[in-house]
């Protein structure tokens, strides 16, 4: 019996055995079934992701170079470190990015937080970790302990240097990482989270032309996740380079000048420009004192930062385009063009200027001299302020008319003030040109007599920038074109020009060629006979000089040089030979801040002499300025 109840017991548990056998078989075949047939593909994919990955290959960034292929800016080899998330464990991500902080010179936060973040938006693509060049005993340490550091790669890359960074910084501006906003502005466009792009200045403008085209490298990887093997490469495509029209020669002698004027004490800052008026090319750009860009390369610190920010002459501001200033004596050529445009001025229109003040309604307005019987050429040469008022506004006691102040918008619109010149670089100004209508609108009041004579002399509300005065004495030097000006000449690719911008005619002046011949006789007189004597000049140089008001005129400025509130203008252009055709091929612009003791035009102007010793040297003497 009881062998009996053995072999029954003995059966069940057989029978039960099988069931589950069979249970267990039945699960690990659905489950076969799910993974290779319902989901083979989805796994098949994981399964190649782990085994290999897409990594980019960065482009080698376009150098600069001015228009006789002097580089400007160039890349050197230096060091960066990535992070693959995918690569590294989440349970190590706070441990190694505290690890690395130290070296990149971030805090552990801000490392976790990037890696963190590229976690989330693609985990299989590396997110670059440093902010400045790595140095290469660093990049070193890390690959010899690269077991400590999983995902971590250290790779060769490029960093811009800026040969003479402050004399350039205004014009090339620099580069900087990408960020968030900036990568999703330019979503399809293939920039990843690792990439510079320009931020200011010419990196900027022709970004485009000098990011060249990322390549992509395909790697097989074992268990560990080691590099084995490159399964596939597509090369990246190096951006092209640039050629400015800038002549680096022009450029030091320019900006030695005026360094050298605030070295001395004879102005605190300073603009200069130099441009071809026959077809809009910039030859130059000064503005002093600058900001060395190569810094923003390496790393600004925040006390340099915050030094740059509060220095009252702006460094980070390229002046030359990006502030408006009162153009004082220089805007005389508007009023004169003004005045002979609308009839009521010729070549003999004479004033007598038999008193240094004229009184109208009870306000003064007044001449640096008593110049006596003036007709236009002298009037002009002379820069007499009661002769310009005249022309302007007229004059109450001689019933002589004057143009007027919407004559006199109309003409200055044409010349090209009051609006952008479209210069092929970020942060330009465009100035203030004002008429009754706009001090309607922006004060609420009407337009007065005295707004128009202070506007016949650049004062008032008028206000401009360098490049703007610049352009439209060379749209008179040139005979009537006004060119939108320009700092690209060229851009090549392996040495070949693959696109080369045509000066672009930004308007025809609608002037008399009389008239404009005629201002460019009396540019000339302004240095033989009126406020620019050139003692022994070796050139036939035209000009305009300019003393503007504005600003503080007591204190000291940031650096504790004395504050005057008096500013000087020359502008010129050289005709070839001594005469008045429109030949000019160089004209150019240097503005001084706080360098004049009195509101006078014949205070030391100290832009004529600076005038004269650039062109003389750069026109006469081609190895002035040439460095080794």
């Amino acid at each position: 019996m009881l062998h009996r109840d053995r072999a029954f017991v003995h059966g069940r548990r057989i029978a039960a055995f099988a069931l589950v056998m069979v249970g267990v078989f039945v699960v690990l075949s659905v489950r076969l079934w799910e993974l290779q047939v319902t989901n083979g593909a989805y796994y098949r994919g994981l399964a190649e992701q782990n085994r290999v990955v897409r990594v980019p290959v960065p482009a080698g960034r376009g150098v600069i170079y001015d228009r006789n292929g002097r580089l400007l800016a160039r890349n050197d080899p230096g060091f960066a470190v990535s992070v693959i998330p995918v690569d590294l464990p989440r349970s190590r991500e706070g441990e190694v990015a505290s690890r690395l902080a130290a070296y990149v010179e971030r805090t552990g936060a801000e490392v976790a937080k990037a890696i963190a973040d590229q976690r989330v938006r693609n985990p299989y693509e590396p997110v670059k970790v440093t902010t400045r060049p790595l140095p290469r005993e660093t990049a070193l340490l890390l690959v010899e302990r690269a077991e400590l550091y999983p995902g971590v790669r250290v790779t060769a890359e490029a960093v811009r240097v800026y040969e003479n960074g402050p004399l350039y910084a205004p014009i090339l501006g620099y580069v900087g990482p990408i960020t968030e906003e900036e990568l999703a502005a330019r979503t399809g466009q293939q920039y990843l989270l690792q990439d510079v792009v320009g931020k200011t200045g010419i990196e900027w403008q022709y970004e485009s032309y000098l990011r060249g085209t990322l390549g992509w490298r395909e790697i097989e990887r074992d268990a560990s996740l080691r590099e084995l093997r490159t399964l596939a490469l597509i090369p990246p495509t190096s951006g092209n380079d640039l050629v400015l029209t800038i002549d680096d020669r022009l450029q030091k002698l320019l900006n030695a000048e005026l360094e050298q004027g605030v070295k001395e004490d004879r102005f605190t800052q300073a603009v200069g420009i130099a441009m071809n008026p026959q077809n809009g090319e910039i030859l130059a750009m000064v503005s002093t004192p600058a900001y060395d860009n190569n810094a923003f390369i390496e790393g600004v610190t925040t006390q340099q930062m915050r030094a740059w920010n509060s220095d009252d002459r702006k460094p980070l501001v390229n002046k030359a385009i990006g502030e408006i200033y009162p153009p004082g004596s220089t805007f005389k050529l508007v009023t004169g063009l003004s005045a002979l445009s609308t009839g009521v001025a010729t070549r003999n229109t004479v004033v007598n200027v038999t008193s240094n003040v004229l009184v109208v309604d009870g306000w003064r307005f007044y001449d640096w001299t008593v110049h006596g019987s003036l007709d236009f050429l002298n009037g002009f040469a002379r820069s007499s302020d009661i002769y310009f008022y005249t022309l302007g506004g007229g004059n109450p006691y001689t019933g002589q008319r004057g143009a007027g102040p919407d004559a006199i918008a109309k003409y200055g619109r044409m010349l090209g003030f009051g609006a952008p010149t479209g210069i092929d670089i970020p942060g330009e100004a465009g100035g203030i040109m004002p008429d009754p209508l706009w001090k309607l609108a922006a004060f609420d009041e009407q337009w007065t007599l005295g707004n128009t004579y202070q506007e016949s002399i650049g004062q008032g509300f008028v206000a401009v920038t360098p490049l703007q005065l610049l352009n439209a004495y060379a749209s008179v030097a040139n005979g009537g074109t006004v060119y939108k000006p320009r700092l690209l000449k060229e851009v090549t690719s392996d040495g070949k020009a693959v696109y080369s911008p045509q000066p672009e005619v930004a308007r025809k002046l609608e002037i008399a060629p009389e008239h404009l011949r005629l201002i460019r006789e009396g540019s000339r007189r302004v240095v033989t006979i009126g406020m620019a004597p050139m003692p022994n000049a070796k050139l036939a140089i035209a000009g305009k000089t300019g003393t503007a008001e504005f600003g503080e005129s007591a204190g000291v400025d940031s650096v504790g040089r004395q504050k005057l509130g008096f500013h000087n203008w020359f502008v010129s252009f050289v005709p070839k030979q001594d005469n008045t055709d429109p030949t000019a091929e160089i004209a150019m612009v240097i503005f001084t801040f706080d360098s004049s003791r009195s509101l006078c035009d014949v205070c030391y102007n100290p832009a004529v002499a600076m005038t004269q010793k650039i062109l003389e040297a750069y026109l006469t003497d081609p190895k002035a300025g040439t460095t080794p």
